[in-house]
């Protein structure tokens, strides 16, 4: 049984999850074109391709420091709304983990809280306005509620992604309120938010790094 999560683990994740943008490229360029600028495939794909190549020669051997030098990459490569997110999550989580190696089965929820928390700060959001959080928030519920319940972090995660799954078809029925999809208005409704779709590829990728992934 998954008891941990090292810093080997982060970076396979990493790597997984950008295998992840790469294959749904032109899902989340179509998605996007539809409420927003049409370029989060290209976004997503340039800054966790960078992530992954930067990990490649990094010799960063705790977890927090992966996480935090990879929030650096993302910002710097990709200084969107998306990018500006994403890496202020991963540095959120880096200074949660500081020199851990390792992070205990019990601290994985603060550690995901912790990014979350810093994704509704920077963005001034909450799960329901149609945006990333609507399939990550939905994740770590079952991911805590899975560990919980005796899981190991495999299962957890698989349960995880179907939630995160479910929580980004569910932004179809969702207004956006926020970013250029805020400017559609009530014509947002019925079409699936970009960013919740590269919120569940996170978590898919998450999953697929433990042999869990949908």
């Amino acid at each position: 049984m998954n008891n941990s999560i090292g810093y080997e683990d982060i970076k396979g994740i990493l790597f997984s999850i950008s295998k992840e943008m790469e294959a749904n490229k032109e899902l989340l360029t179509e998605l996007d074109a539809a409420i927003g600028d049409g370029d989060l495939g290209l976004t997503m794909c340039a800054g966790f391709s960078k992530i992954a190549e930067t990990l490649q020669g990094m010799e960063e051997t705790t977890v927090g420091r992966v996480l935090a030098a990879s929030g650096m990459v993302m910002n710097k490569t990709v200084p969107s709304t998306m990018g500006t997110i994403l890496s202020t999550a991963m540095l959120k989580m880096g200074i949660f983990a500081k020199d851990m190696r390792e992070v205990g089965l019990e601290a994985t929820v603060p550690l995901c809280e912790a990014g979350l928390n810093g994704i509704m700060g920077i963005g001034k959001s909450k799960p329901g306005d149609k945006t990333v959080l609507d399939s990550l928030y939905p994740a770590l519920e079952a991911f805590k509620a899975s560990l919980a319940g005796g899981a190991d972090i495999a299962g957890a995660c698989a349960d995880a992604y179907r939630a995160a799954a479910e929580g980004a078809a569910r932004t179809k029925e969702m207004k956006s309120v926020h970013g250029r999809g805020a400017w559609y208005g009530e014509k947002s409704i019925g079409k699936q938010d970009p960013g919740a779709t590269a919120g569940m590829l996170i978590v898919k990728g998450i999953s697929g790094w433990y042999g869990s992934g949908a």
